[in-house]
């Protein structure tokens, strides 16, 4: 676990995944508590995408750079038989990290601000 800050406070405190897997299964199957997040880390920078299969819940994706500043930010709605919901979230600009976490958290932050771990 590693906390992730915003402007000096506490923004989440998030499960790292880096390995092909980790990334893979993400939060299939569990959900994020208020204070939870998930951390993807990939090896460069990319347009990464994040689908939201069985995912019990919709989730704030934060979409940040190599310097850990946030590039793009996502509401993704989990799948239901509505096929608006079977999407593949990608950022605008390549990202290094994703940062998975409670959708009430994009409120608190704003693109190109940056985050701390």
């Amino acid at each position: 676990m590693v906390e992730v800050s915003h402007k000096d406070e506490k923004f989440v405190e998030a499960q790292t995944k880096d390995s092909f897997t980790g990334k893979l299964i993400g939060l299939m199957f569990r959900r994020l508590d208020k204070e939870e997040g998930l951390l993807l880390e990939f090896s460069n920078e990319g347009k990464w995408g994040i689908w939201m299969l069985f995912v019990p819940q919709d989730l704030g994706l934060l979409f940040l750079d190599k310097n850990k500043e946030i590039v793009d930010m996502k509401e993704a709605k989990k799948i239901s038989l509505n096929p608006e919901t079977w999407k593949i979230y990608k950022p605008e600009e390549k990202c290094k990290y994703v940062l998975e976490c409670n959708t009430e958290k994009l409120n608190t932050i704003e693109k190109g601000e940056k985050l701390n771990w």
